[in-house]
């Protein structure tokens, strides 16, 4: 059973050892801050020199007392923001997760099979929940293409050779637009017009000019590819009207699922914002040795390590964790969450699904009123050899 591996520890296990959260340093932001914190550090060993040797220098401790305390108001409101973008994006790959799980076993149970046109289809529209779910994964961390490991046995050839053929244009089904510098737009203008002379739709799409010609994103083509299956089973009669209406609603909520990562990865903390508490604290750090400074020279270094650690480490943490979707310590196990669809997945394909198939393997690809025709020929068949049997005897 996968499981999910974020879960809370305050231990570190290694060489057969256990060690407190005290000791890690994997996940900690100890390599982002140390550099800044370091600077810090050295620019308070100079003051504190400098003021050891003209002490009229140092500054009153009461100023940077009211500063520090507005100061920590802004890295808390910074960091409640960068969790609140963390949470948000745990929830909406729980919910990623629980719709694509429904999706699957709704797809297996509920979806009948009468031909072996309609097992494949079932079986691949199945496939293509979990790549959807791997796709917002990939598409979340900037990597396009569908050449990625986890993508084996998930995409149909079909899907491939059109993403290979058209790239990131994908085509809906639509007639191709030809572009206005083709030298067969004319001929193509005058072919879809009616015999009466008014244009066609399609030659109003070429002389309209909203034609654009971008890139989408996979987990959207895979949408697509999800509800030109419910259309197939809706227009067969695989399914009853209220399960095409359920299943309509689940792939807009997995639309919608996607559009709350955009909206997470795509909105940062606003600018002035971030500008203006890294002046606050750095101008903080700059002034604190001079308050400093009259504890003697120890004390002034110890205190500017300490400070700018715990200063420059928080506004760190709110850096890390405000992109929850990549590769670090501290973002969400993406991995870990597509195993657990893909796990359901498998579990369903290697089970015989409730409304699958019962004919026989020489029947398998056709339709219910094919398989009766046969059935009805056939005994046709056996009935004429019996009276050719009783001829020949008699």
């Amino acid at each position: 059973m996968i499981i999910d591996n974020a879960r809370p520890t305050n231990v570190v296990k290694a060489f057969g050892l256990i060690y407190p959260d005290v000791l890690r340093l994997r996940g900690s932001v100890i390599r982002i801050s140390f550099p800044p914190v370091l600077l810090m550090t050295s620019y308070g060993v100079g003051i504190a020199f400098l003021i050891r040797e003209y002490p009229g220098l140092a500054i009153n401790m009461t100023v940077l007392s009211l500063v520090s305390l507005v100061l920590s108001l802004l890295l808390v409101f910074r960091t409640n923001s960068a969790y609140d973008r963390f949470w948000e994006g745990r929830r909406t790959w729980q919910e990623i997760k629980v719709t694509s799980r429904n999706l699957i076993r709704s797809l297996w149970v509920g979806v009948a099979e009468n031909s072996i046109e309609d097992s494949v289809h079932k079986r691949q529209a199945m496939k293509n929940i979990a790549a959807f779910a791997i796709s917002v994964k990939h598409y979340l961390r900037d990597e396009d293409g569908i050449e990625h490991a986890d993508f084996d046995g998930l995409l149909s050839p079909e899907f491939r050779l059109q993403c290979a053929t058209h790239g990131s244009g994908y085509n809906y089904g639509s007639i191709p637009v030809i572009s206005s510098g083709s030298p067969d737009t004319n001929a193509t203008r005058m072919s879809t017009a009616a015999p009466n002379g008014t244009p066609t739709y399609f030659a109003q799409r070429i002389n309209e000019g909203w034609e654009r010609h971008g890139d989408i994103p996979l987990p959207s083509q895979l949408l697509f590819e999800l509800q030109k299956f419910v259309e197939y089973i809706q227009d067969n009669k695989l399914i009853h009207v209220q399960f095409y209406a359920s299943l309509l609603t689940t792939l807009n909520n997995l639309a919608s699922l996607m559009g709350g990562c955009e909206r997470i990865l795509s909105t940062p903390i606003p600018l002035a914002y971030r500008v203006h508490l890294n002046h606050g604290l750095y101008m903080y750090l700059l002034v604190l040795p001079w308050a400093l400074g009259s504890m003697g020279l120890a004390k002034t270094i110890i205190f500017q390590f300490i400070i700018s650690f715990l200063m420059i480490g928080i506004d760190s943490i709110s850096r890390e964790i405000q992109n929850p979707f990549g590769y670090d310590a501290n973002d969400l196990p993406l991995d870990s969450y597509c195993e657990s669809i893909l796990v359901e997945l498998s579990y369903a394909l290697q089970r015989r699904a409730p409304k699958s198939l019962e004919v026989a393997e020489n029947t398998l690809s056709q339709r219910p009123a094919d398989n009766k025709a046969t059935v009805t020929a056939s005994a046709s068949c056996v009935a004429v050899a019996s009276a050719v049997t009783d001829a020949d005897g008699i």
